[in-house]
């Protein structure tokens, strides 16, 4: 489009400009271009309990927890919930997916030490028939993904939906202390920092993806680690529980303050 200036092209303010390349189309508006606001789409359809989700992802993702509590409390709470039991994840799905909504775990298909807790990482997304039995097939069918046992990673899932969302937070994206987000690659029996620009945007983009998949509520399972193994240390799990909390995520057990509009929608749906 910029080297064909005779073209027409309508564009919302939404894709041009953008520190991230990635999320934009152009740097500057092209020749010939005319903005149109009414092009961007900008009130969400996936989250049904909250058009507060993406806002807050985005915020939880910059590392403002200030923001993401902000859009939170101005919001009466966002669907995201925390807990750090496996357990209760499981729980708490079962008993929030009735009648027809179906629930399922996802997670990093890089957070490879989600081994330590019994979850493999390795979801066949290649396997067409894999992907098909795990969005629509039903409990006791172990292929399901309300078995609750094999994690779909983002490849698996990333443009699908679940009505409830078990997100498996791995080591592969971790809080550092005074560094915000640090990435992390897991290579022989050790993890690595991965610095490059491109490993920290799509990381944050494969957690942005599990993290918006849930029609109606996430709940977010971070591992306790375990002090005896260097690969799943528990104070690094506790500084992203930590975080997240401070974001607004409420912790399973608790009550979360409801959104009478959301509910409403609910009701009517």
């Amino acid at each position: 489009m910029a080297k064909r200036p005779d073209w027409q092209a309508w564009l919302p303010d939404s894709v041009i400009g953008g520190r991230d390349p990635r999320r934009r189309l152009f740097a500057a508006m092209p020749p010939g271009a005319r903005r149109e606001a009414a092009l961007h789409l900008d009130v969400p359809v996936r989250s049904l309990r909250s058009d507060a989700a993406a806002p807050w992802v985005e915020a939880v993702l910059a590392g403002d927890a200030a923001r993401a509590r902000r859009i939170a409390v101005e919001a009466g709470g966002v669907p995201f919930r925390l807990t750090r039991s496996l357990d209760a994840l499981r729980q708490h799905l079962r008993a929030e997916a009735r009648g027809t909504r179906r629930a399922g775990l996802v997670c990093s298909a890089d957070a490879k030490r989600l081994r330590g807790e019994g979850l493999s990482t390795d979801f066949p997304h290649l396997d067409a028939d894999a992907v098909a039995n795990w969005f629509l097939r039903s409990w006791p069918d172990v292929r399901a993904s309300d078995a609750l046992e094999l994690p779909a990673t983002q490849f698996a899932c990333q443009g699908l939906e679940l009505d409830h969302v078990g997100l498996c937070w791995g080591g592969d994206l971790i809080r550092h202390e005074g560094d915000g987000w640090q990435v992390r690659k897991f290579r022989g029996s050790a993890w690595q920092i991965a610095r490059g620009a491109d490993d920290r945007a799509w990381r944050l983009n494969t957690y942005r993806v599990l993290l918006t998949r849930a029609r109606y509520e996430t709940a977010i399972y971070v591992p306790g680690g375990d002090a005896a193994d260097v690969t799943r240390a528990p104070e690094i799990f506790d500084r992203l529980a930590a975080y997240l909390a401070d974001c607004g995520a409420v912790w399973l057990g608790r009550i979360a303050t409801p959104d009478p509009a959301a509910t409403a929608v609910e009701t009517l749906l």
